[in-house]
């Protein structure tokens, strides 16, 4: 567990680096054999449809709706081979807001009955947020590391 806290702390501080593209959201997964973590950025208005504070009801209505189908539909935008048994579970929602700019950051935790490296990972993150076109996706599985730019549903990557 030591490489995934490792690696979440990496992805903290990238992430404090500022400015995000709109459609455009990055991932990063680490895991220690069976047990894993996902952490996702995504600039509010790929998720919302808009990034100032929600105080009216339609956009705490539009908010919350957007953060429980991130939940909900986790498993089917990040898809492990099936033979692993993985089951996602959600950690930490939380929406950054710094004047007319935010950013969702979600944390994951992951369990799976065999170990993660040496299988494959498939995204399908457009067909669940259909503004979300563009996806940094880094992965850290025992001994792999690979990265990805995924662009379009059903991008896949090795994890040998």
């Amino acid at each position: 567990m030591l490489k995934v806290l490792m690696f979440s702390a990496l992805v903290f501080a990238a992430r404090e680096q500022g400015a995000h593209v709109h459609g455009a959201g990055k991932v990063s997964m680490g895991f220690d054999g069976k047990k894993g973590k996902i952490e996702m950025e995504i600039p509010a208005d790929t998720l919302f449809g808009f990034e100032h504070e929600a105080r009216s009801k339609q956009d705490k209505q539009k908010k919350e709706e957007a953060l429980k189908k991130l939940e909900d539909k986790i498993s089917e935008m990040i898809v492990f081979d099936s033979s692993l048994k993985c089951e996602i579970k959600k950690e930490i929602f939380e929406v950054n807001q710094e004047k007319n700019h935010a950013d969702v950051d979600a944390e994951f935790s992951v369990t799976c009955q065999a170990p993660v490296a040496g299988s494959s990972v498939s995204f399908h993150f457009s067909k669940v947020f259909s503004r979300l076109k563009k996806v940094q996706v880094d992965v850290i599985a025992d001994g792999v590391q690979k990265s990805a730019q995924v662009l379009k549903n059903g991008d896949s990557l090795d994890l040998k």
